[in-house]
């Protein structure tokens, strides 16, 4: 093979490689890679108006607050196991802040499990059917909570785009609190 031959072959070969580098760069979902997902701040919310006692709603309230109080005295795998008692109570219905004190405990839940070894997955595969974008989420503070916990965990566990989106959602939501708030 000549010299102009193998200089042929690697003029087009460059060229080749440079043709196709420059598709590549202009293919925004080559560009991404396979493994980014982009990441969804939808939030949805709805205001929570006080609504008139039920002996259902008060007990459950009353049930959630002795979780709570019960939970204070312990740590680790003894405090997680009372907040999944506490998840586990049936949600009355007809009370719409239940909702709330619902979301709330599921953050503690998850923060106490973001805290014991191996933790994360938990925290994620409790909250997220809690919290998903298609949902309407109650304007609470207790919402923004288990949305930063739900952040955490899927950090933890590797979801950036879940990671991120969550995040976006309870900044909105703290952004849609602090105007309720101002005159």
């Amino acid at each position: 093979m000549s010299t102009s031959s193998r200089t042929r072959r690697k003029v087009w070969g460059l060229a080749t490689l440079g043709l196709l580098t420059a598709l590549t760069a202009c293919d925004p979902d080559a560009a991404a890679g396979p493994q980014r997902k982009a990441f969804d701040t939808t939030l949805r919310t709805h205001a929570i108006a006080p609504s008139t006692p039920t002996p259902e709603g008060l007990a459950y309230l009353r049930a959630v607050a002795d979780v709570h109080a019960r939970a204070d005295g312990l740590t680790g795998d003894a405090r997680i196991g009372v907040l999944r008692q506490g998840m586990a109570l049936p949600q009355p219905s007809g009370v719409p802040e239940a909702e709330i004190v619902r979301l709330d405990l599921a953050a503690r839940l998850g923060e106490a499990l973001l805290a014991s070894p191996n933790g994360a997955w938990a925290a994620r595969n409790m909250i997220a059917p809690l919290v998903p974008v298609e949902r309407s989420l109650p304007l609470a503070r207790a919402s923004a909570r288990a949305l930063v916990v739900l952040g955490d965990a899927a950090a933890k566990t590797g979801d950036d785009a879940l990671a991120m989106g969550s995040y976006g959602r309870s900044v909105e939501m703290m952004s849609l609190l602090v105007e309720e708030l101002e005159p």
